[in-house]
């Protein structure tokens, strides 16, 4: 079914994929996912960026422990470089990251100071018919889910949180996400009238530009404000961080450009009290899955998301299950790296370009 929310609706993902090999034969992956209409980036630009630009500046590159490593990648996998190509950047971050893990005989939560720890991720509910929305509704409650994110942003709001009550009941966590559906005084209303149905936090409700509108609500609401589009890069949370704008900021990691920005996005958020959750791309492979699942493993956030893989994908490309379970749980990835191995068939039946590039 299409996946659907105020800024777009999908059908499909288009999905960039990097492979690297290390000098001693070590295999790593990496993915990112061009999002246009959250960061201005387009696939294609983002595959030249990364052919042109990123790939010759990593020519020659070694790292002895993960200290060195994560600053080499901190001077390749720039802000500026980050704001024209999050996803390329993305990709490559997280294939070398894999490929240094399996080096060293470590995961990458490891590699970032983490544990091992079961975790727990939410549902996410797009915009859908109604027979849909309740067929999905009673499958959430029979799988025992105790998050719930709900896409708004239309005259059905109210009428799609009352059947969610009515079907999951009041205990489980409810949540909204608008992505940027208001002006901040129709923002206002809705989330007041929303507030019967006891929802825990809201996000995006604004424009991803309207900070003031982002902060007048933040001010104003007795729930958290989510900021996702709003935060693409570190300037982006220092600008929400010193205005106080958000309570939560949405970590997306194709979005932030590589696992080491949202570290650092999270650090800045921590510094100024603001919490954080993880995101996903609609259509991520078991390869983003599995470093959101690492990322999340390292670090305390308020909410999961993402680790979909053939929930929604036809066909995964890794050959472990990246979902996660009843009632969101989600066990660790055993292994080292990203913790996942990819089924190179699959992978090359359904990729629509492969390009080859040798450094020496």
């Amino acid at each position: 079914m299409p996946i659907k929310h105020y800024l777009a609706e999908r059908t499909y993902s288009e999905n960039l994929v990097v492979k690297v090999v290390t000098d001693s034969g070590v295999v790593g992956y990496g993915e990112g996912i061009a999002r246009q209409y959250v960061t201005g980036e387009i696939t294609a630009a983002s595959m030249a960026f990364l052919r042109d630009d990123l790939l010759p500046k990593s020519n020659g590159l070694h790292w002895d422990d993960p200290g060195d490593l994560f600053g080499t990648l901190k001077g390749l996998i720039s802000e500026p470089n980050r704001a024209q190509a999050p996803a390329a950047c993305c990709a490559l971050e997280l294939a070398i990251l894999d490929a240094a893990g399996k080096t060293w005989g470590q995961s990458l939560a490891k590699l970032l100071g983490g544990g091992e720890e079961p975790l727990v991720y939410s549902a996410v509910i797009p915009m859908m018919s109604q027979p849909s929305f309740h067929r999905l509704l009673h499958l959430i409650r029979d799988v025992q889910m105790s998050f719930v994110k709900i896409k708004v942003g239309n005259e059905k709001d109210l009428a799609v949180l009352s059947l969610a009550r009515e079907i999951l009941g009041h205990k489980v966590d409810l949540r909204v996400d608008a992505n940027g559906a208001w002006g901040a005084k129709e923002a206002e209303q809705r989330i007041d009238a929303m507030m019967a149905y006891g929802i825990s936090a809201v996000e995006q409700p604004v424009a991803k530009h309207d900070l003031a509108g982002l902060k007048r609500l933040a001010d104003r609401m007795e729930i958290p404000v989510i900021a996702d589009e709003s935060l693409c890069l570190e300037h982006d949370a220092e600008d929400l961080a010193s205005l106080r704008a958000c309570q939560v900021f949405n970590l997306r990691l194709s979005k932030c450009g590589g696992i080491l920005a949202a570290d650092r996005m999270f650090e800045i958020g921590q510094e100024q009290g603001i919490a954080a959750q993880l995101g996903c791309q609609v259509g991520e492979t078991g390869i983003l899955s599995a470093a959101g699942r690492q990322f999340a493993s390292s670090r305390k956030l308020l909410y999961l998301e993402g680790s979909y893989s053939n929930y929604i994908l036809k066909e995964d490309i890794v050959n472990e299950p990246v979902e996660f379970g009843p009632g969101g749980l989600a066990r660790p990835l055993g292994g080292y790296g990203l913790g996942i191995s990819i089924n190179e068939e699959v992978l090359q039946r359904l990729a629509v370009m492969h390009e080859e590039i040798s450094l020496s």
